[in-house]
């Protein structure tokens, strides 16, 4: 056993007690400020997804589909809620698993608190942890995976390589970074394992895991209802990704037509060398000097301790942000979210060798010196929050949230309310298209909110050109006779092929010409 561990191992109860306390306050602070009700996009999409069990969008979330559904058993608030409530629960159990992890790896536990207050108030995180959305969750997962990999150094257990592999397999089913890290994992076994234990059981947990994944896309490849992103989108614009209904009408060949089998390396380096040197600049930015120099001394510090350990992290982290870094969407800052598990832990080990200097001098003076430092090392991240902490206290939102509109603070219900105004102006068979950022909250207010599940909801268009694709044509004539059919965008084409009658400002009715 390396005696980096030896010297923390009878602190472990008090460990798990602190780490229990400090996801408890974490998710209280999240739960203040969650999302109270439906949002829109991809959210939208999670929250009726996890209640109705449908497929969604690439680049496949599974796993996290299953795991929404028992969260939309919680008798708090509505669907959209208790599925914005699974992000806080998994925001905060991350925060709790970096306390875990920089004390295993031999920090001090004032520093071990110190890293979680800084992840759990980093707007970078605490954002995510809001709504309904894949990043918590896959922060949570990559912490499950660092605190198994370091159970097995400490132990030679081979069953916590079992569990490390499972959870990564099931995490092919929540975000794709979680599988990016499992190159670090690799790259360690393969510089310090030969043990064949061990290689079996990592290998059958992650088999194991990916076939439960396969199993949960299987089942709701199955189920299939109206809300699910075949419906919603797929069928009814299949020639615009160059496909016709005999591509797409076996499990398989709706797995690989949604999860096209190219690789999410060839996302790397496609943003501009432009755009990637700001973003180099903002990220640093998003980091106060002091804690940037505690982040550089963990880094050193963890492979002067321990390589494997220090190298196992160099390489997840550069892997996921360097994702983040280089890929053109225009959403790449949510890619920092599971890299942050890597910094802050980074961090707390920083903290803990300042301290474990600064407590080793004998000098007069010392002692008050210590205790500064300590008390420093807590108010300094409460200082810095203290902004968003004093607004999520009083009001209940953050300065971010109000910023950037993540979610209605003065009108919860407003997706809802906003979707009224279509579903309950059409019939109970009409088709709607729609585009992407409010389709899937018009199918929840109908479908969940309403039960009208007669309506069909579909996005108008599905590639980077705003047009009607030749199955969406196709369908519309096999409808327009027998079902009304809306549009709640204006697309020029429209009145070229059709009778356009505007309901109103957002609404439109064609018929035939």
């Amino acid at each position: 056993m390396n005696h980096q561990y030896i010297r923390i191992a009878p602190n472990f109860r008090a460990d798990i007690l602190f780490a229990i306390l400090i996801g408890f306050g974490t998710l209280a602070l999240y739960i203040r400020t969650l999302a109270p009700s439906l949002l829109w996009g991809d959210s939208a999409e999670f929250q009726t997804l996890s209640y109705t069990l449908g497929m969604t969008h690439p680049s496949g979330y599974m796993t996290q589909i299953i795991l929404g559904k028992l969260f939309t058993y919680i008798p708090l608030g509505n669907i959209a809620y208790r599925v914005n409530l699974m992000s806080a629960f998994f925001g905060a159990l991350a925060v709790a698993q970096v306390y875990l992890i920089v004390r295993m790896l031999g920090g001090w536990p004032i520093a071990g608190i110190s890293s979680c207050l800084m992840l759990a108030l980093s707007e970078l995180f605490w954002r995510r942890a809001l709504v309904a959305e894949s990043y918590a969750i896959a922060a949570s997962m990559i912490a499950t995976i660092w605190l198994l990999f370091l159970s097995w150094r400490v132990t030679q257990n081979w069953g916590y390589l079992f569990a490390a592999g499972l959870v990564g397999g099931l995490s092919m089913g929540i975000h794709s970074t979680v599988l990016m890290t499992t190159v670090s994992v690799l790259v360690i076994m393969a510089m310090t394992t030969r043990k064949r234990a061990d290689w079996t059981g990592a290998t059958a947990g992650a088999l194991f895991g990916i076939g439960l994944t396969f199993l949960f896309f299987l089942y709701l490849d199955q189920h299939d209802p109206p809300s699910s992103i075949y419906n919603a989108v797929y069928r009814s614009s299949l020639s615009a990704i160059g496909l016709t209904t005999n591509d797409f009408d076996t499990p398989l060949e709706r797995f690989f037509a949604i999860f096209p089998a190219q690789h999410f390396w060839d996302y790397y380096f496609t943003a501009s060398p432009e755009e990637v040197s700001r973003r180099l600049v903002e990220y640093l930015s998003f980091y106060p000097a002091w804690a940037v120099i505690f982040i550089l001394i963990g880094i050193f510090a963890l492979f002067k301790k321990a390589w494997h350990n220090g190298l196992y992290s160099l390489i997840a982290f550069l892997i996921v942000w360097g994702f983040a870094v280089t890929v053109a969407f225009s959403v790449y800052q949510e890619f920092y979210t599971p890299a942050a598990i890597f910094v802050y832990v980074w961090f707390g080990l920083g903290a803990s060798i300042i301290l474990e200097q600064i407590f080793q001098k004998k000098q007069v003076g010392t002692r008050v010196l210590q205790i500064v430092s300590s008390i420093l090392l807590m108010a300094l991240p409460l200082w810095q929050s203290r902004r968003d902490l004093n607004l999520a206290i009083t009001s209940g939102y953050t300065t971010f949230v109000r910023r950037d509109h993540i979610y209605p603070i003065f009108a919860p219900d407003k997706a809802i309310h906003d979707a009224m105004k279509i579903t309950n102006r059409i019939e109970d068979d009409a088709i709607v298209f729609a585009d992407w950022d409010k389709l899937y909250s018009y199918i929840y207010t109908a479908h969940i909110e309403q039960g009208r599940t007669g309506m069909a909801f579909h996005e108008a268009w599905i590639t980077d050109n705003p047009s009607l694709a030749q199955t969406t044509l196709a369908y519309i004539d096999a409808n327009i006779d027998v079902r009304p059919i809306y549009f709640t965008v204006f697309m020029p084409e429209l009145t070229e092929l059709y009778q356009v009658q505007q309901i109103n400002a957002t609404l439109y009715r064609i018929r035939r010409k």
